[in-house]
């Protein structure tokens, strides 16, 4: 359809470069390294507002009231329920917090820029940017499809109910971890920025991170010589703790990377070949603990800003989330040698389950925080009026078919109670 196709001249996206009516291509930036930066600037502006933010406030505002308060309601104090729910509604406070953080600072450096503004080192930024960008959209997406599924199952029978409206939740979102660019696809591009931060750590070059989001590798020696010394819960329940250990694993899985890729170009692999070897666990497990901690990075920074009544709560969501993540890295936490014995395992799982004991009172006022109305809810669960069964008996009966098969037990057993 396009073959031999003339788009016209007038049709170009012109802002940071042109062709002139005689041909020439003419460019505001005499560094061509910048051309591509503000490319990336665009790219990272797609991904950044039409995928991060939309699923960040996705994962905030619907999934969570409706498992939640369903179990307040029902008055179900299970601890399991607690471990299964309590660290995806920590994720969704951080994530939120965290966006919010990351946006300012990115549309401060596009403002600069549209307005013409001298933005230092632009290049480097936006490329950092991009790598963050490119790990955290697989970060939130393919935690919103979890918690996604975990809220469905958590409201038991009740999830599956069209007036639920989990069903759909879980199957609008499902899109999102290919749109805007495949979460693998982009984990590689991240990954690649992050191993050209640590060889050039390693060379004792600058690194290119105005965002300062790795300046730890400058003393990536010093990092990977951390251990867990930790001998009561209460040690790991802090924020310092919880950063050190994130600082130790990126540089440990970095390490990882970095050896494994340069073996392989030992062997005589092009560069394509080696990367495409050491990707699978490694590149994958690299840019997501980069990702989470960004996440605990910009929330952190943003949380000891906030009014002191606020603080007491998201320290612990804080905790919470940064605790029930490393937990998922375990593995790589007893392989490099960080963690030693069982102790370290148990200790932090315990942790753990007592944030959850610990927030139990306030969960819900947390989800009710984050909740939109009950109209954009549109759901029969955790309205906010508290009616949970009644509700339910309402919109069933509203349907009188799909009450009777709701209830076609009651014909079996007829002194059955609803």
């Amino acid at each position: 359809m396009f073959n031999q196709y003339r788009i016209p001249r007038e049709n170009l996206l012109n802002r940071a470069a042109d062709v002139t009516e005689d041909g020439q291509y003419v460019s505001s930036f005499s560094d061509p390294s910048k051309i591509l930066g503000a490319a990336l600037e665009n790219l990272s502006a797609v991904q950044h507002s039409s995928t991060v933010v939309d699923v960040s406030n996705n994962i905030s505002c619907t999934n969570w009231p409706r498992p939640v308060k369903y179990h307040d309601l029902t008055k179900d104090k299970r601890q399991v329920e607690q471990w299964r729910l309590f660290g995806y509604v920590a994720a969704a406070v951080v994530f939120r917090i965290y966006i919010q953080s990351f946006a300012q600072v990115y549309l401060n450096i596009v403002e600069k820029s549209h307005m013409g503004e001298n933005v230092d080192n632009l290049s480097e930024a936006v490329s950092e940017i991009h790598a963050m960008v490119s790990c955290s959209k697989p970060l939130l997406t393919w935690t919103t499809m979890e918690a996604a599924q975990q809220c469905r199952e958590a409201c038991g029978g009740h999830g599956y109910l069209k007036c639920a409206n989990l069903g759909d939740i879980r199957s609008n979102h499902e899109p999102t971890v290919t749109y805007e660019g495949d979460n693998n696809v982009l984990q590689q591009q991240a990954g690649n920025w992050l191993l050209r931060q640590y060889s050039a750590a390693r060379a004792g070059e600058l690194l290119d991170c105005p965002l300062n989001t790795v300046t730890f590798l400058r003393h990536h020696n010093t990092v990977a010589s951390l251990v867990f010394t930790a001998n009561n819960t209460a040690q790991l329940k802090t924020t310092q703790f919880i950063m050190s250990t994130y600082k130790w694993l990126i540089c440990y899985l970095l390490k990882q990377t970095y050896d494994k890729y340069e073996a392989l170009l030992a062997k005589g692999l092009t560069k394509f070949q080696a990367k495409n070897k050491s990707q699978v666990y490694r590149w994958r497990n690299l840019t997501k603990a980069y990702s989470e901690y960004l996440a605990l990075m910009f929330s952190l920074e943003a949380i000891e800003k906030k009014e002191e009544t606020l603080k007491p709560v998201l320290y612990k969501l804080f905790t919470l989330y940064g605790l029930w993540s490393l937990d998922r890295h375990l593995v790589e936490l007893y392989q490099g040698g960080y963690c030693v014995g069982e102790e370290p395992a148990k200790l932090l799982r315990e942790a753990v389950m007592e944030l959850c004991s610990d927030l139990k009172s306030e969960i819900v006022s947390v989800v009710d925080a984050l909740a939109p109305t009950d109209f954009v809810l549109n759901s029969v669960l955790a309205k906010s009026d508290g009616r949970l069964y009644q509700n339910l008996q309402k919109a069933l009966v509203g349907h009188p078919g799909t009450f009777e098969r709701a209830h076609w037990w009651r014909q079996v057993v007829p002194s059955a109670k609803l």
